[in-house]
């Protein structure tokens, strides 16, 4: 969220946990985003880029006892919220562009959950190929965005991103937008599944293959 979101929250005092995730999950099940990432992989390093507060990391964390996750952002307050082991969790403000300089690290799972349509269009396959030179042989990406079609939730996805969440350059992609961008940075045959996700369809996952991987 945004700032006029977070003051909102924040203004629950000990019950912005429960708030944040009642609003959360009028748009998104992350549950199910869990339940589908479990049903696709089981990685030794996580790294969630875009990561937010923790909501999903808390859940990662909780389902791969025995992976070490990272969460990046840009924003201050990166995992502010988490909630879970802290041995396992490191959370850095960097961008994905200059975690990929580094060099480094490889990672089995990459998780990019409701970013793009917050990231410029110009800037989107940048983020895409760092994803790509940090993904180890073998791993996958879970990409997961929401698709722009003119129905009611879609109205009410804007509505929080613009006017709640205060994002005026918000921009969705169509699935076949989405589609596109991935086969330019990992390939044409690169997407190996894909699956809604709780509440809505046009919450779509998208299962990813390393360069290594793709038939």
């Amino acid at each position: 969220m945004g700032s006029i979101g977070r003051t909102v929250r924040r203004a629950f005092g000990p019950y912005e946990r429960q708030v944040s995730e009642l609003y959360r999950r009028f748009f998104i099940d992350l549950e199910d985003l869990a339940a589908c990432i479990r049903e696709w992989v089981t990685p030794e390093t996580i790294l969630e880029i875009g990561c937010g507060e923790g909501a999903l990391a808390e859940r990662l964390v909780r389902d791969f006892p025995d992976a070490h996750y990272t969460g990046i952002d840009i924003i201050t307050h990166l995992g502010r919220m988490y909630d879970g082991p802290a041995d396992r969790v490191s959370f850095v403000q960097i961008t994905a562009e200059e975690l990929a300089e580094k060099g480094d690290r490889t990672y089995d799972l990459i998780v990019i959950n409701d970013v793009m349509h917050h990231v410029p269009t110009d800037l989107r396959a940048g983020i895409l190929d760092a994803a790509r030179e940090m993904l180890a042989p073998g791993g996958r990406l879970i990409f997961k965005d929401w698709v722009r079609r003119p129905t009611l939730p879609h109205l009410a996805v804007y509505v929080a991103d613009v006017h709640i969440g205060g994002d005026k350059g918000v921009s969705y992609m169509t699935k076949d937008e989405q589609v596109s961008l991935i086969a330019d940075c990992f390939g044409e045959k690169s997407i190996l599944g894909e699956r809604p996700i709780n509440p809505w369809k046009q919450n779509l996952a998208l299962l990813v293959a390393s360069a290594d991987r793709q038939a």
